[in-house]
């Protein structure tokens, strides 16, 4: 899991190693009723030079991913999460971290009730 930590970190520092991932998703937004963000999310990712890739997630329900040819350049994941998800694409010889993108989760706010400021009762 520390593996995992310093490549997010390393990730989030927006390296220029000529890879982009992205995520078909960016942001989940729960309903009031259910906070829990279910969906099919897709993967995908451009290399500079060719090179087998792995992805790395702390979603936990996801192990270690490694693509089995340099020509692979998607993965479709379906989730079910309450918390934000990390997803970092690393080189899988060198496990040099590529790339990295997010999911937000977001739950829905409660409607506001507006409060009578009149007392029912009263005449005026």
């Amino acid at each position: 899991m520390l593996s995992l930590v310093s490549a997010l970190a390393a990730a989030e520092e927006e390296l220029d190693l000529g890879a982009i991932l992205t995520l078909s998703t960016e942001f989940c937004i729960t309903s009031a009723d259910e906070n829990v963000c279910q969906l099919t999310l897709v993967l995908e990712w451009e290399n500079e030079f060719i090179r087998p890739i792995c992805i790395l997630s702390d979603y936990k329900e996801m192990a270690k991913w490694c693509a089995e040819s340099a020509e692979t350049h998607s993965l479709t994941l379906s989730i079910s999460t309450t918390d934000d998800i990390h997803f970092v694409m690393i080189d899988k010889e060198t496990h040099q971290t590529l790339a990295g993108v997010k999911l937000k989760v977001t739950p829905a706010a409660e409607p506001k009730v507006r409060r009578r400021y009149r007392n029912p009762w009263s005449l005026f």
